[in-house]
């Protein structure tokens, strides 16, 4: 983005990773909304720059700062107004779950609403961890505790391996967002939501039997109690 916002070639820019000596308090962060929020301040802060740098070399320009700043106002949780804005963008996603011959899952498509795919790899990446975090849940993991405790151990709790992965096809869907951080709208939890869902649906689909609990039950993923 500030590549896109200055014409600086991608060389000339070196990114600092923040930490607690040189960056402000800002407050929470949410992953899914950074792209939009950090993006968007950094445009800001670069529309400065290319004013200050009218006529002059970036040598002549040496030890000077910019700043942008941009806030995501929304009414917090429990507001009275009729409509409250809970989230600066909103995104969308849809996944459909295949299963093979022998009732596991073949393939699963994610498709989700992304505004501006600011880095395609990234996305796919989101949507691919995401989408196995969420297979966990819904086949095979189980987190016991007792008095917000856990009670269970590592080993057992049900993690999916590697060769239980099936084919993902993520599906990137880039719509007109906001007016902000070249329309990102980011990517974060929404790809873990359609998840078990979607498997669930594929279940009932085979048999016919309503699931209500994960994870799922009668299922060749399904762990046998002792």
């Amino acid at each position: 983005m500030v590549a896109e916002a200055t014409g600086l070639e991608r060389g000339q820019i070196e990114y600092m990773h923040a930490n607690t000596f040189t960056g402000p308090d800002s407050g929470t962060t949410s992953g899914s909304r950074q792209t939009l929020i950090t993006g968007e301040a950094a445009r800001r802060a670069c529309l400065i720059f290319n004013d200050a740098r009218h006529g002059r070399t970036l040598e002549q320009m040496e030890g000077e700062e910019y700043y942008g700043h941009y806030l995501a106002r929304t009414d917090p949780l429990g507001s009275s107004k009729p409509t409250p804005v809970s989230h600066v963008a909103y995104g969308y996603a849809t996944q459909v779950a295949i299963l093979g011959e022998d009732g596991k899952l073949e393939k699963l498509i994610a498709a989700h609403d992304v505004g501006r795919a600011v880095n395609p790899t990234s996305v796919e990446g989101q949507i691919e961890g995401g989408v196995v975090m969420s297979m966990g849940y819904a086949l095979t993991e189980s987190y016991p505790v007792t008095d917000c405790v856990p009670t269970a151990k590592y080993g057992t709790l049900g993690l999916l391996k590697a060769d239980m992965i099936p084919e993902i096809q993520p599906v990137i869907v880039e719509k007109p967002g906001l007016n902000l951080a070249y329309g990102a709208i980011g990517l974060g939890e929404i790809t873990s939501i359609p998840t078990a869902p979607a498997i669930a649906d594929a279940y009932h689909k085979l048999d016919g039997q309503w699931r209500y609990e994960l994870p799922l039950a009668n299922t060749p993923y399904s762990r046998n109690k002792k």
